[in-house]
């Protein structure tokens, strides 16, 4: 088994290696900087107190001849109190101590070959020593008499302890102020990184999902600072559009393609039928043509009982059936060649409804025209008013059952490039296993019905480039909606009843 490790995310990949390297520098620059303020702090602190020594070695040049003991011992004890002078001693020609500020205890005298330079040469020196157990660091001037010899000597002692302590405070404050600055600079860093690379890689690695399953619609905000990350944005929104517009391509020629499978499936059907429609119109159109002008012959014979009669009638209604199929047969299976003409679609419903007048008062169905004026269509006006009064037809034979407000409502209106009538009845409806067989041949749930005329209707309309839907209005009752080619003129809406 093979283990990975777990792969990191951009905007850590960027702070890896950008944060040490940015602690480095700063803490080097906090080093260097540390180490010159050390420098700068212990040389300011020695010449402060190399000019005590000075001053006070002028000073006590002439006090040591006026000023009483006592007052020499004030002076210097004043004078230590100062946080950088630990103790002020004053020693004689011979190197005894004379004088020692409190509370020194047991000072000790300079290191003598330094003392016997300065006597030789009257100049200072500096050094360090321990003084009363505490590590100091001393200045040591000489004191002139009124000859400009030297008459004795001045030490002021600074404690190394306070230098030390200054230093510490410095590092402190150093490494308070390199934390502090490596936080905020951390802080801004982690912003700068989630705002300008973490939160666009982010939607785009959301984008890239949506994609993949298939949300095409998904966009991504192309506000981002970086130029980079907008172009990219940019591009992964084009590429998400461009996928769009082919998927739904592709499934309108999926679409295409069944309803060009459907129809193929159709004319071969059609085919099919034809054959045997023509094979049944030739073998049954004569021997049933000799029947039924043999019935009626007998029909009209005086002497025949009532019993011959009516089983002849019955033969000659039977006869009339069959050739009514083998007809219908004929009409499914034979396409006729549509005279396409521009024609208005309320003309064709006027004459329609002028010819099932009698048909509909006798149903008791009312029909109610929602329709539009001036709304004319590209087709053949006897094959439409064919399929208009089969819908019609069977709208009132759907309103059979039904005990109150038998109505028919035929509506029409124009879409962009096509018209569409509706007929709409109240009866009880299509069932749902019905609705997908509804147009097939033979597929019939009347009584007396051959299930060829909403084939036949749909074929027509096929031929006209047109549709033939079925479905169930939401209030109830059926609703067989056609579309044709129409024209783009004015449409006038006119209601009747």
């Amino acid at each position: 088994m093979i283990r990975t490790s777990p792969r990191l995310s951009l905007g850590t990949r960027l702070l890896l290696p950008l944060l040490p390297t940015a602690a480095g520098i700063m803490v080097a620059y906090a080093l260097w900087a540390l180490a010159e303020r050390e420098d700068t702090l212990a040389r300011d602190t020695r010449q402060e107190t190399q000019a005590y020594a000075i001053a006070l070695s002028l000073a006590f040049e002439y006090a040591l001849r006026d000023v009483k003991h006592e007052n020499v011992q004030e002076i210097i004890n004043q004078v230590s109190r100062a946080p950088t002078v630990y103790g002020v001693l004053i020693y004689d020609a011979s190197g005894d101590r004379t004088f020692a500020s409190d509370p020194l205890r047991a000072p000790g005298a300079p290191p003598a070959a330094i003392f016997d330079r300065l006597l030789r040469t009257g100049q200072g020196a500096t050094y360090e020593r321990e003084i009363d157990d505490e590590r100091v660091y001393s200045v040591l001037r000489p004191i002139r008499g009124p000859g400009g010899g030297v008459t004795g000597a001045l030490e002021v002692a600074q404690p190394l302890a306070f230098t030390e302590a200054e230093k510490a405070a410095v590092r402190s404050r150093f490494l308070l102020n390199t934390l502090t600055l490596l936080a905020a600079l951390t802080a801004l860093t982690l912003w700068l990184v989630r705002r300008v690379v973490t939160r666009p890689m982010k939607q785009m690695v959301e984008a890239a999902h949506a994609v993949g399953r298939g949300d095409l619609a998904y966009r991504i905000t192309e506000r981002t600072d970086a130029r980079e990350l907008h172009e990219l944005a940019r591009e992964l929104n084009a590429m998400a559009s461009s996928l769009e517009v082919a998927r739904v391509a592709s499934a309108r020629e999926a679409e295409e393609r069944i309803l060009l499978e459907r129809r193929l499936q159709e004319t071969e059907k059609l085919a099919a039928i034809g054959n045997l429609a023509a094979g049944l119109a030739h073998e049954i159109a004569a021997p049933l043509n000799v029947i039924s002008g043999r019935a009626e012959l007998l029909l009209r014979r005086s002497s025949d009982t009532p019993a011959s009669e009516r089983h002849l009638r019955i033969i000659v209604l039977q006869i009339g059936r069959i050739t009514t199929i083998v007809r219908n047969l004929l009409d499914y299976a034979r396409r006729r060649e549509p005279k396409v003409q521009r024609v208005e679609l309320a003309g064709v419903v006027d004459g329609v409804a002028e010819l099932l007048e009698a048909e509909l008062e006798r149903a008791g169905v009312t029909l109610i025209r929602e329709e539009a004026r001036d709304l004319y269509v590209f087709a053949d006006p006897d094959l439409l008013h064919q399929v208009l009064v089969n819908l019609l037809l069977n709208a009132v034979q759907a309103l059979e059952g039904a005990s109150e407000h038998r109505r028919v409502l035929v509506r029409s209106g124009l879409g962009e490039s096509s018209a569409w009538l509706e007929i709409q009845d109240t009866g009880p409806g299509i069932a749902p296993e019905i609705l997908t067989k509804l147009f097939e041949p033979f597929y019939t749930t009347k009584p007396r019905g051959t299930g060829l005329g909403l084939g036949v209707a749909r074929n027509i309309i096929l031929q006209h480039g047109g549709r033939l839907e079925a479905t169930n209005a939401p209030t109830g009752g059926a609703v067989f909606r056609l579309t044709l080619p129409a024209d783009t003129s004015a449409v006038v809406l006119v209601t009747s009843a």
